[in-house]
């Protein structure tokens, strides 16, 4: 059995490539388009037949409505978790989501890549923020607890109306909305957790499991959007054991701001299975007159965060005082500068910015 929620977002704000490609792949289950009513947001379980990935979902958002929405999930049905926020985990957020018309599917933007296994059962939340302006879910009235919607891989039951945020509980209703999801896999391995940590400039990267068997190694991407993935780092599993194994990777160049990272495992048959996604904000509080920089000593590139006005003008002198700086490829982002040192030869540097300086070894 596994120890934990497998994927799981804390929060992100996704747009343009996420809105097609989720709801283009896998496999849907339409929880009817028939709305008699309206709800600021709805509770519902979803219950698989089959181990399945909860990658998306549509709903049926107000004619003209622009808003803001959350997801929200939790082992286990909601009934009894109406108004304990506690037992909830935000699965996602997006802003100014505008809808398709009513009684149609809008994509909500939000990964949710929720890892379900057959027999068990997870609800939902999806609800919009804003409780003064018209935006909210399209619903259909009930008279209890029922299926909504089902065919041979999960169903959808339920639901209940509920105010933002875990307020008022409103009377029966059924989620309108396509859930898109995926087939998954149960793990050769008993896995713990996968969790990621600001290590000075860098992002620690851990994760256990409790036993393993015939597992051959551990894959580890980072995306900055939540879909297109980059392969970052291959690390070889224990294959065989009945005892807790501690595994980490550091990233030393995060990406700027929230990033994703995904943990995937490998058979040795070549089966792979994706345990865990966890984002990653890499927002860095310096003082306007102070600079960081990292990583040193670098070996390609190095990035100078500090505030923009401090970066103005940044130059780079070479170990007898000569500058540099037209030498160099220098990007500007918005909270750091990126200066590449590939073709420069080891030694001493010093980066000066404009009220401060900092040497930089070159290995």
């Amino acid at each position: 059995m596994l120890k934990s929620a497998l994927l799981s977002f804390t929060c992100c704000l996704l747009i343009g490539p996420y809105y097609s490609q989720c709801t283009n792949v896998g496999s849907t289950l339409v929880a009817p388009y028939s709305s008699n009513a309206s709800d600021k947001g709805i509770m519902f379980d979803v219950s698989p037949t089959k181990t399945v990935i909860i990658s998306c979902f549509e709903a049926n958002l107000p004619a003209l409505s622009v808003g803001n929405y959350e997801i929200y999930s939790k082992p286990g049905t909601y009934i009894g978790s109406e108004i304990k926020a506690e037992n909830w985990q935000l699965v996602g957020s997006a802003t100014s989501i505008s809808s398709t018309g009513s009684n149609q599917g809008t994509a909500l933007n939000i990964p949710v890549n929720l890892l379900i296994e057959a027999g068990q059962t997870y609800a939902f939340y999806i609800t919009a923020t804003e409780t003064a302006l018209p935006t909210g879910l399209l619903t259909t009235n009930n008279s209890g607890y029922t299926t909504i919607s089902s065919n041979e891989d999960l169903a959808i039951s339920g639901g209940i109306g509920v105010n933002y945020p875990f307020n008022t509980i409103k009377l029966n209703r059924s989620f309108n909305g396509t859930a898109h999801y995926s087939l998954g896999n149960i793990l050769a391995v008993e896995f713990a957790d996968f969790s990621v940590t600001k290590l000075n400039y860098s992002a620690l990267l851990e994760w256990q499991t409790e036993s393993e068997h015939n597992s051959n190694y551990f894959e580890i991407e980072r995306s900055a959007n939540g879909f297109d993935w980059e392969s970052l780092f291959i690390t070889q599993s224990a294959g065989e054991s009945t005892s807790p194994v501690r595994y980490y990777e550091i990233d030393s160049n995060p990406l700027e701001k929230i990033s994703y990272y995904r943990l995937t495992q490998y058979d040795l048959n070549g089966t792979k299975t994706i345990l865990k996604v966890v984002s990653f904000d890499n927002e860095i509080e310096i003082a306007d007159n102070e600079i960081h920089v990292s990583p040193n000593p670098v070996a390609e590139q190095v990035m100078v965060f500090g505030n923009k006005s401090e970066r103005m003008n940044l130059t780079v002198l070479n170990s007898i005082g000569q500058d540099i700086s037209d030498d160099l490829t220098i990007i500007n982002h918005n909270s750091y500068s990126e200066v590449n040192f590939k073709d420069q030869p080891e030694g001493v540097f010093i980066l000066k910015t404009k009220t401060n300086s900092q040497v930089l070894i070159k290995k």
